[in-house]
């Protein structure tokens, strides 16, 4: 959490007080530690200097004895050696099994000192020399010293403690008056980014505030003028976006989003704004995304690039850097090719299909009426060619016609097909009675299970029309011999209403393609029998004319269920 000048300012002038105080404490611990070590160490050199000649002349008949009255006068722990280092007295057991570097140091130098903890007591030692190779160490305990330092450190804590409590008052009243100023500088600034621009400003004084609040205002009256430009922009350029059917993205330099479109949502299948996102999270397919990378570092100038994604949308992306001034960013335009592809590919396969259904009927006229035109034919072979030429015109007519059907279904609106109560057993029966000169051909026996009941709202003669291609679909390539059943039943605010035959059925393959336009599932078959796969599809766009749907299940040698929900009268 930021602090603010205020606690700033006080927390200096406190920091500088425990600083200098921290500072004081340990410096003084430091240099009054070490000078009372000194003198302790300067008492015990001068003591056993003292008693060195008492110790050589005493020490040889009573060492023990001499150590002790030694230690009891220097009020310190006593150790006497001879010439080789080895004990000759001591006042203390501890003192004789005490053994240290200053004893080598006095054997070497005529005096050594050293201080360490015995026992977790620390202890400082002088060890001096004689003029006979004798040499006696005293020792100390530092705990009187400790004692000094720690009672002198006290002290100073309580006398920085007292500094810091003042440091504090004094600090507080000090920052409370310097930053009165930025206080208010602060709220004026508030209020100018939240775009009240009516805030007064008074610069006055000649000192560093009064030249802040004059720059303060000349900023104020500039931002009003700017940012007023800005929005004019700003709205312009979110109509332009708003109302383009392009999507369009912006990303800096870091391939984040800064600006975007709502098109590019719906484009690129976003739940959400993706302004913020990196270029990772915006854009899933890989070739797009690639393309941006690429323009980002440089790569490219300005290119197109055609892409299908998951969703198989086919998409137009189009990316161009921004001009330096921008900060190296790029802009993306993204259109939706999918309606335009579909398009295509349905005009492209329609007049594919139309050609192939029209080739063979009209190969055929144009064969036999040439032959005819040529008359070498007798009567009887030139009735044969006249009723080939005949059906073959009805194939084409009843193509045209199917065409014409399906052209108004597709260019008729929703809301224009009357919806009223229609009978479904009625209608059942009326279709039966249609199909019947063909089922009887075929020996199909068409049973009706309808409840009277069973009423649906919708156009009767699109229900009816349904009907008859699905029964007539069933009576055609069922089996010869068989069954078929129209079925009805209520289901809630729904009716079902079923076509339902015993016949050879349809392999799972072919099922997901059944309402396709010319889609045959036996083209050989259904030629024969005068169809060009657009029976099923008129089906399907009468139903969903009707707001209703149709699914169909089959199982290979048992037969097929056409099922159509339609809504409940």
């Amino acid at each position: 959490m930021a602090m603010s000048f205020r606690t700033k300012l006080l927390a200096s002038h406190v920091g500088l007080v425990v600083a200098v105080g921290v500072i004081a404490i340990f410096t003084l611990n430091r240099w009054l530690s070490a000078d009372l070590v000194r003198e302790l160490d300067t008492r015990l050199e001068e003591q056993a200097k003292g008693a060195l000649e008492w110790s050589e002349e005493g020490g040889r008949r009573h060492p023990d004895k001499v150590a002790s009255r030694i230690a009891h006068i220097v009020d310190a722990e006593v150790t006497l050696y001879d010439g080789n280092g080895l004990v000759t007295g001591a006042s203390s057991k501890e003192a004789r099994d005490d053994q240290g570097e200053e004893l080598e140091q006095a054997r070497a130098d005529g005096v050594g000192r050293a201080t360490r903890v015995r026992d977790g007591q620390e202890l400082h030692y002088v060890a001096v020399r004689g003029e006979q190779k004798v040499v006696i160490r005293l020792a100390a305990p530092l705990s009187g010293v400790n004692a000094t330092v720690a009672a002198m450190r006290e002290r100073l804590v309580l006398a920085s403690s007292v500094a810091i409590v003042v440091a504090i008052l004094l600090g507080s009243l000090a920052a409370r008056i310097a930053s009165r100023p930025l206080n208010e500088m602060t709220a004026t600034a508030t209020r100018l980014a939240r775009g009240d621009f009516d805030v007064p400003i008074e610069a006055e004084g000649a000192d560093e505030f009064g030249v802040l609040w004059r720059a303060l205002k000349s900023l104020a009256q500039q931002l009003k003028a700017r940012i007023g430009e800005l929005v004019a922009e700003r709205d312009h350029l979110s109509a332009i976006l708003a109302g383009m059917v392009e999507g369009v993205l912006v990303l800096d330099a870091r391939a984040r989003v800064i600006v975007a479109n709502p098109a590019i949502e719906r484009i690129l299948g976003a739940s959400g704004s993706v302004v913020g996102l990196s270029l990772d999270e915006t854009v899933k397919h890989g070739e797009a995304r690639q393309l941006i990378e690429s323009c980002l570092r440089g790569e490219v100038t300005e290119t197109e690039l055609e892409i299908t994604d998951e969703r198989g949308m086919s998409i137009a992306v189009y990316v161009r850097p921004l001009p330096e001034s921008a900060g190296g960013s790029v802009v993306a335009v993204l259109r939706d090719q999918t309606a335009l592809r579909r398009l295509m590919t349905i005009r492209r396969d329609f007049v594919a299909n139309v050609s192939h259904e029209l080739r063979t009927p009209v190969t055929a006229i144009q064969g036999y009426a040439e032959t005819l035109l040529r008359g070498k034919t007798d009567a009887e072979t030139e009735k044969q060619f006249l009723e080939i030429v005949h059906r073959q015109a009805q194939r084409i007519g009843a193509l045209v016609e199917q065409l014409l059907a399906l052209s108004e279904l597709e260019a008729r609106d929703r809301h224009e097909i009357a919806r009223e109560r229609v009978s479904l057993v009625s209608t059942a029966q009326h279709v039966a009675e249609t199909v019947r000169g063909r089922a009887e051909q075929r020996r199909v026996r068409v049973a009706i299970d309808v409840p009277d009941d069973v009423v649906a709202l919708a156009d009767p003669e699109g229900v009816e029309r349904a009907l008859i291609n699905l029964v007539d679909n069933a009576i055609k390539y069922g089996s010869e011999g068989g069954e078929v059943k129209i079925l009805a039943a209520r289901e809630g605010a729904k009716v079902k209403v079923s076509v339902v035959d015993d016949g050879p059925g349809i392999a799972p393959a072919h099922v997901p393609r059944l309402f396709e336009r010319f889609y045959r599932v036996d083209p050989g078959r259904s030629r024969a029998h005068g169809g060009a796969g657009l029976g099923l599809s008129i089906v399907k766009h009468l139903v969903e004319a009707m707001d209703g749907s149709i699914e169909v299940s089959s199982e290979v040698g048992k037969g097929t269920r056409f099922e159509i929900t339609l809504p409940g009268g």
